[in-house]
C-alpha cells in the first residue's frame, strides 16, 4: 500500500534539490549526485525553473536555487518562532522543577506538541514531538481549548463522547465545559492521570501579540514524586512561565497564523 502511494518523480525532484543545496552546479554534477539520469534531471530542473525555484544566469550557466526557494524555506522556519521563543522558558522550568517541560501549538486541526526538554531523572513521561494533544484530556489541550471561541472549540473537539484513555478522562460535554470554565478562571489546566496512569501534568495558555491563544506550555511528572506541594509548585511555575512567554511574543510582534478570533 505504501509503495503504491509513492510518487517516484517527486522523489527524484527532491534528490535534485538536495544535490543543489551546496550551491550552483552543472547538470552533469546534479545528475550524478542525485542518482538521476541526465535527461530526467534536465526535465526536473526545467520545470523548477518555470516555477521559479531554480535559476540560471544564462542557458549555459550552472543551476542554482533561487530566492523564491530561499523565501519558501524562511517562511517555513518562521513557523518555529514560537518554539524558539519558548525553549528558554522550558529549560528554566526543567531546571527549577527537575521535571520535563513541553510546548504545544495550536494548528488548524488541533493542538500539537512542538518542543520539549527532558528531565534528568530516569523515571519520566516520554512524549514525541508531533503528537496530537486531545483538547478534552491533556493539560495543554484544555489550556488552549478554554480560550478558544466557542465555535472553534466545538469544531476541534468534535462530538462527544470523546475517547477515554483512563478512568479519569473527561468524556462528558457538561463536565468538560465546567472544567474549561475553571481553567479560564484560574489560568491553568491539569492532566491528572487523564491520558496516562501515573502521570500528572500542569499546563497554562500562551497568547500571541494580538492576545489570542496560540498554544500552551506544560510540565510533567510521575505521580510517585508528585505530592501536593510539588503539584502547587508545578502549577505556579508553569503559569508564570506561560505569562512571561506571552509577553515575549508580544514584544516580538508574533501573531500566530493558526490562532482563532477572540472570544
Amino acid at each position: 500500500m505504501a509503495a503504491r502511494n509513492r510518487i517516484e518523480v517527486l522523489i527524484r525532484a527532491f534528490r535534485v534539490l538536495e544535490a543543489m543545496a551546496r550551491g550552483a552546479a552543472e547538470l552533469r554534477e546534479i545528475a550524478a549526485q542525485s542518482g538521476t539520469g541526465k535527461s530526467t534531471a534536465f526535465r526536473i530542473l526545467h520545470t523548477l525553473k518555470e516555477l521559479g525555484y531554480v535559476e540560471q544566469a544564462s542557458p549555459a550557466s550552472p543551476y542554482a536555487l533561487s530566492w523564491k526557494m530561499t523565501a519558501l524555506v524562511r517562511q517555513a522556519m518562521g513557523d518555529r518562532v514560537l518554539a524558539q521563543a519558548a525553549r528558554p522558558h522550558l529549560v528554566r522550568l526543567r531546571d527549577e522543577l527537575h521535571e520535563s517541560a513541553w510546548l504545544a501549538e495550536l494548528r488548524r486541526d488541533g493542538v500539537v506538541l512542538t518542543e520539549g526538554v527532558h528531565a534528568p531523572q530516569k523515571l519520566r513521561l516520554s512524549l514525541d514531538l508531533g503528537d496530537g494533544c486531545p483538547l478534552h484530556a491533556t493539560a495543554v489541550g484544555k489550556a488552549v481549548a478554554a480560550f478558544l471561541p466557542r465555535a472553534e472549540r466545538r469544531r476541534l473537539l468534535g462530538r462527544p463522547p470523546w475517547p477515554r484513555y483512563t478512568r479519569r478522562t473527561i468524556t462528558n460535554a457538561a463536565a468538560l465545559e465546567a472544567e474549561l470554565e475553571r481553567v479560564r478562571r484560574d489560568g491553568y489546566a491539569v492532566n491528572d492521570e487523564e491520558t496516562v496512569e501515573g502521570a500528572f501534568l500542569a499546563g497554562a495558555p500562551v497568547f500571541d501579540a494580538e492576545g489570542r491563544v496560540c498554544g500552551a506550555i506544560s510540565v510533567s511528572a510521575p505521580t510517585a514524586r508528585c505530592g501536593e506541594a510539588k503539584r502547587r509548585a508545578m502549577i505556579e511555575s508553569v503559569r508564570k512561565s506561560a505569562a512571561e512567554l506571552s509577553r515575549d511574543l508580544a514584544a516580538l510582534g508574533f501573531v500566530s497564523p493558526w490562532s482563532a478570533g477572540g472570544l
